[in-house]
């Protein structure tokens, strides 16, 4: 498994349209092969939803970098995805976050155990195991 993440700011002025190209963006991701396509916003500290910074997180997985390249060069041959991507990169001003350091891609690959969707559900600990902890 490879996970791509994508991290940069959205001004609070864009975020209604910043939702809008998300939600379009999971769409022709998903007709272009990447079946998980997600979006976070950072939060503050203790959770607090009304202290953000406005950086987002975006999380794509594929099932492995062949599959990353094929998703990417379907992207490149698509003209919905690069009038996309070119409506995303003058929303968040990209050549201005690039330049700041603002923008960040990065790569991680599976190399501990099952993902949480594979793991098996937690069952309750054996009787035994429950007297012990009364």
């Amino acid at each position: 498994m490879l996970l791509q993440t994508n991290s940069y700011i959205v001004p609070k002025d864009k975020r209604t349209e910043h939702a809008r190209l998300i939600r379009k963006f999971r769409q022709a991701l998903l007709r272009l092969g990447c079946e998980y396509f997600e979006v976070y916003e950072q939060v503050g500290n203790d959770w607090n939803a009304a202290d953000t910074g406005g950086r987002f997180v975006q999380l794509m997985r594929f099932r492995d970098h062949r599959h990353q390249v094929a998703v990417q060069e379907a992207e490149h041959q698509d003209p919905a995805a690069q009038s996309l991507i070119k409506e995303f990169c003058a929303l968040i001003n990209m050549p201005y976050q690039l330049q700041q350091g603002l923008f960040a891609t990065s790569f991680y690959s599976s190399v501990a155990g099952p993902s949480y969707d594979e793991m098996p559900p937690e069952t309750d600990p054996a009787p035994a195991e429950a007297e012990e902890t009364k």
